[in-house]
C-alpha cells in the first residue's frame, strides 16, 4: 500500500445509535486492511461536530499567540501524565537524532489531578479541549470495536473494555493541540523537522490536521504526504497496539517534514490530536495467545517508552 487510505466511517458513525447491518463489515474489512498494512488511515463521517473542532483550533491559536513568558506559566511536568506547555525545541519525537522539534504544544491529560490552564484569561481554552476530548472518547471505542471485529477476537468488544475509564484519573488518555510556526526567519538545522520520525506509544491515535506536513512511511520504506482532508480524522496503531496484537496491527513511522519551499516555510500548521491509551491497571497479552511477548502492565509499559524516550532528549 502505498498511500493512506481513505474509509467511510459513516456505518458506525457517532450520529448512529449502532452499526448500519448492511455496510458494517465492509467498514470492518477496510479498516483491517488498512491496519495491517501501511498502518494508517483517514475517516470520514465520523460524527464529530465541526464546531467543536473550530472552538479547540481557535482557542489553541489565541492561546499560541500569547507572548513566550505568559504561556510558559502554564508549562506541566514531564511525565507520564504531560499535561501543559511545551516551547518549541523542547520535545524531541525522535530520540536518535540531535535535533528537537520545531512546535509548540499544549496538553491535556485529566489523570493530571490539579490542572493548569489560563483560566482567567482564556477560559475558553480549556473548555473548548474538554469539549474535543470528550467526543472523541466515544470514536475512540467504536475504531476499537471496528479493530477487535477485524481480528475476529472472540469478544467484539475486548478492547472498548479495556478503555473506559479515559477521562478519569486510571487513564493516561491525553488530547494534545500541537502549534508548528511559520519558519520564515529561523534558523533551520540540516535534518531538523517540524516533528521527527517516530511512532506513537500507546493503542490507536486520532489526528486532526489543518495543513500539509505529515508524511507517513509505506512498506516500501518511502515516505508518502498525508495532507488534510476536509471533514477527516486519520487514525494511526501505536507501538502497544502493535505488541497487544502480536504485530498483526502496524505501529508505523511518521513525521511532519519542512519542505524548502518558502511558501512551506511561510505556513504555519496545527493539529488536534487524541492519544488513546488503555486503562492504567490492564494487563497487555497477546490477543492471538501466541505469547510473542510477555505480559506487562499499561501503565508499566508506556512508563518504560517515556523513560526511553526522556533519557535520551533531557
Amino acid at each position: 500500500m502505498d498511500k493512506v487510505p481513505l474509509i467511510d466511517f459513516s456505518a458506525y458513525s457517532l450520529d448512529r445509535e449502532s452499526p448500519d447491518p448492511e455496510r458494517f463489515q465492509k467498514l470492518i474489512d477496510e479498516v483491517h486492511q488498512a491496519l495491517t498494512t501501511i498502518g494508517f488511515m483517514y475517516l470520514k463521517n465520523v460524527g464529530i461536530p465541526i464546531q467543536k473542532i473550530k472552538d479547540a483550533y481557535s482557542s489553541s491559536m489565541t492561546f499560541y499567540s500569547l507572548p513566550g513568558e505568559e504561556k510558559h506559566r502554564y508549562a506541566g511536568p514531564k511525565g507520564i501524565n504531560m499535561h501543559g506547555y511545551q516551547r518549541m525545541e523542547e520535545e524531541r519525537s525522535n530520540p536518535d537524532v540531535h535535533f528537537k522539534d520545531l512546535k509548540e504544544v499544549f496538553n491535556y491529560c485529566p489523570a493530571a489531578g490539579e490542572k493548569t490552564f489560563p483560566e482567567d484569561a482564556l477560559p475558553e481554552f480549556k473548555s473548548s479541549l474538554i469539549e474535543l476530548f470528550n467526543a472523541m472518547v466515544p470514536l475512540n471505542l467504536r475504531v476499537m470495536e471496528v479493530v477487535a471485529r477485524g481480528l475476529k477476537l472472540q469478544d467484539p468488544h475486548f478492547f472498548q473494555d479495556k478503555f473506559k475509564l479515559a477521562g478519569t484519573s486510571k487513564s493516561h488518555t491525553t488530547l494534545r493541540s500541537a502549534y508548528y510556526p511559520s519558519l520564515e526567519g529561523v534558523e533551520i538545522k540540516e535534518g531538523q523537522l517540524r516533528c521527527g520520525e517516530h511512532t506513537d506509544f500507546g493503542g490507536i491515535t486520532l489526528l486532526i490536521q489543518n495543513n500539509p506536513g505529515l508524511e507517513v512511511k509505506t512498506v516500501d520504506n518511502n515516505w508518502v504526504p498525508a495532507p488534510p482532508i476536509e471533514g477527516t480524522v486519520v487514525v494511526n496503531i501505536g507501538d502497544l497496539m502493535q505488541r497487544w496484537t502480536s504485530d498483526i496491527l502496524v505501529a508505523n513511522k511518521h513525521r511532519v517534514a519542512i519542505q524548502s519551499d518558502q511558501m512551506e516555510l511561510d505556513h504555519d500548521r496545527q493539529s488536534l490530536v487524541f492519544f488513546g491509551y488503555p486503562d492504567n491497571d490492564v494487563i497487555i497479552e497477546c490477543t492471538d495467545e501466541s505469547s510473542k511477548y510477555p505480559p506487562i502492565e499499561s501503565t508499566e509499559y508506556l512508563l518504560s517508552q517515556l523513560q526511553g524516550l526522556h533519557a535520551k532528549n533531557y
